[in-house]
């Protein structure tokens, strides 16, 4: 088989197990807070990637670290635990297809970002596909009920912290490293969730076994499994084309919300979800190319 039809089979796998992801997010945070749901999360996430740290290649990569690669991962992990804690707070108030479509507005900021900052120039497909797919946050903001609005709102602040985690990320890359930044990350959040805890006043309740097991299921899912088949994708073909591809995340979280949970979108939140997608398909399919030195950029698997 070629390796094109390899990395597509890979990033379609990716779409596929991160929209099946999101189900378990929702129904664990039937239970608990956004915030005791990211302390587990991270935990969870913590005690898998210690174990992955058995191999002697990944556990060497982790002790390797410096002063200069530790400050870096710890200035990101600010940036991605705020990305996430607002994103599981949509998921709190609305339907998990309806986050994943607003979600895919990070490649907008992205594109923003790019042009501010690196000087990149901006092309007619880039900028149409911008201003449809923030047409699309903005039908779910005004057309939609509060609690809708209130989470474009969250999903609007996560994208653009995950936007300028990934923009940082892959100028570094070279001095981050796959096991190293998961295993320091993971930490991290556990520990910057345990003391947003103790701030909020929120009692450390420890949740029933089904609850567990959800977290436990999303954390495999989402932040390995994801990022493993993302990542096979990426050495078979280019982050464009793997990225259109795993733009069916929120189709796959919606076919999934609909059989496990029983939910699907309003008319509104297809409508808006359409837009979104449209918009950064019109982004993608420019040929965005930002040229970030170091080896080949490492992007956050979608959600």
């Amino acid at each position: 088989m070629k390796p094109e039809r390899t990395g597509d089979g890979y990033a379609f796998a990716c779409a596929v197990i991160c929209g099946l992801g999101n189900i378990p997010v929702k129904a664990a945070l039937l239970n608990l807070t956004p915030e005791l749901f990211n302390f587990y999360y991270f935990v969870a996430a913590s005690i898998i990637s210690t174990l992955a740290l058995i191999r002697k290649k990944e556990r060497r990569e982790v002790l390797s670290t410096n002063k200069n690669s530790f400050g870096l991962i710890s200035f990101l992990t600010l940036l991605f635990t705020v990305g996430i804690y607002t994103q599981i707070a949509a998921v709190k108030l609305i339907e998990p297809a309806t986050v994943s479509f607003m979600s895919r507005l990070e490649m907008v900021y992205v594109l923003i970002l790019a042009y501010i900052f690196l000087k990149e120039r901006l092309g007619r497909l880039e900028i149409i596909g911008g201003i449809i797919a923030i047409g699309g946050v903005l039908v779910l903001k005004l057309g939609a009920g509060v609690e809708i609005s209130n989470a474009a709102t969250l999903m609007m602040i996560s994208a653009f912290f995950f936007a300028v985690a990934e923009i940082l990320t892959k100028k570094n890359v070279d001095k981050i490293g796959t096991m190293r930044f998961v295993f320091i990350r993971n930490l991290g959040a556990v520990v910057i969730f345990y003391l947003l805890l103790l701030y909020r006043g929120q009692a450390f309740l420890l949740p029933d076994s089904k609850t567990l097991l959800l977290i436990f299921i999303a954390a495999l899912l989402l932040p390995i499994l994801g990022r493993i088949t993302y990542l096979q994708a990426l050495s078979r073909i280019n982050i464009s084309r793997a990225s259109l591809i795993t733009q069916a995340t929120p189709l796959f979280t919606a076919l999934f919300a609909l059989i496990f949970l029983g939910t699907v979108p309003t008319p509104t939140e297809w409508l808006g979800g359409a837009l979104i997608l449209m918009g950064v398909g019109l982004v993608r399919l420019s040929g965005l190319k930002i040229p970030f030195p170091g080896p080949k950029a490492v992007v956050k698997p979608p959600m």
